[in-house]
């Protein structure tokens, strides 16, 4: 496919304007929806005008990153949530507060109910750290990747790895910042749990990676799945629906058509999932912590990098996200002088 032109400043704060105004707008009609219908067909027909409009967002965007972004918070969250909605499930319900559910609804953040915040430290305190971190560690990468063309192909692909979850991480925890404030300090749980020390696929999938998303899966898949058909019934329903949404993730990404291979891909991993909890429960596979970091680690990123990558790397996409990660950092770069400013002292 012919080259595509990194996309304008202007262009871009244009479409943001717009999916700003479009998410608050689809969750409040939601709201007002849900607290005048029963669930089931009713409140389903009522929320249907809203999926093509949040089906459309990621569109709006040329960046790959906010188009990314797009289709994960609007595509694949928002349209779940609202279904799980007229369905009386899920993390929404007519009852919350305005602001509380047009946050939850269009953004990947989850209230915690069991615990307290903590009143020592201001709201979202706990996610300065890891933007911190996350934008340390990413421009790192940003500068290290010119004389990343010696690396094993392996090596390369799991630096893609730990970009993948950096930029998530950071976006992920600006977004709890805010949201935090927002709400008036309201706790919220963090989308991930140390995911780059995988000693387990059920872990991996299970309790380290994407939460939010593995929350909705699990009830919108696995649980009616798991309910009639047993756990590992519910475990490929839950893979099988991840991977159809990569498929459109895929599509969104490259502008081509999608040809099965994230749902492969996923598919792979679910067979693996359920192998390796068969193997547990018969005493099959109880290695040392250290050799399954070792093994499991090794297994994803083989897995990955053949499977998950390869088509995205055939695109094209991956020189596309580097060269903008490159000028946004050359863009904040070259700003550092005008953002330093207020804090030079005068020369004497």
């Amino acid at each position: 496919m012919p080259a595509l032109a990194l996309p304008t400043m202007e262009s871009e704060l244009s479409a943001l304007a717009w999916a700003t105004l479009l998410a608050p707008a689809c969750a409040v009609y939601a709201r007002f929806a849900a607290r005048r219908l029963r669930p089931g067909i009713p409140r389903l027909a009522a929320l249907f005008p809203t999926f093509p409009v949040l089906v459309y967002m990621p569109w709006m965007f040329s960046s790959l990153h906010l188009r990314l972004f797009s289709s994960f918070f609007h595509t694949w969250l928002a349209v779940n949530k609202l279904v799980l909605l007229a369905l009386d499930l899920g993390p929404l319900h007519p009852r919350l507060p305005l602001l509380p559910f047009v946050l939850c609804a269009g953004l990947p953040i989850k209230v915690c109910r069991l615990r307290q915040q903590s009143q020592q430290h201001p709201p979202g305190a706990e996610f300065l750290r890891p933007c911190a971190r996350s934008a340390l560690l990413l421009s790192c990468l940003a500068m290290a990747y010119p004389y990343t063309g010696w690396l094993p192909l392996y090596a390369l692909h799991y630096l893609y790895c730990v970009q993948i979850f950096l930029t998530l991480d950071l976006v992920f925890s600006c977004v709890m910042l805010v949201s935090a404030a927002l709400m008036g300090g309201a706790s919220l749980e963090r989308q991930f749990n140390a995911p780059l020390a995988v000693a387990s696929l059920n872990g991996f999938w299970g309790r380290q990676w994407n939460l939010m998303a593995v929350d909705l899966l699990r009830e919108s898949a696995y649980e009616p799945v798991r309910a009639r058909w047993g756990r590992d019934a519910g475990v490929l329903a839950a893979f099988l629906m991840s991977g159809l949404l990569h498929e459109l993730l895929y599509w969104y990404l490259t502008l081509q058509q999608p040809r099965g291979e994230m749902l492969l891909f996923f598919m792979f991993h679910a067979a693996f999932q359920i192998a390796e909890r068969w193997a547990r429960a018969a005493g099959l596979w109880r290695p040392p912590r250290a050799v399954a970091y070792l093994v499991v680690t090794a297994f994803m990123v083989v897995t990955v990098s053949e499977m998950f990558f390869g088509p995205f790397v055939r695109a094209g996409t991956d020189v596309r996200l580097k060269e903008e990660t490159m000028a946004v950092v050359e863009l904040i770069w070259g700003a550092r002088k005008y953002l330093l400013r207020p804090f030079r002292v005068p020369s004497s």
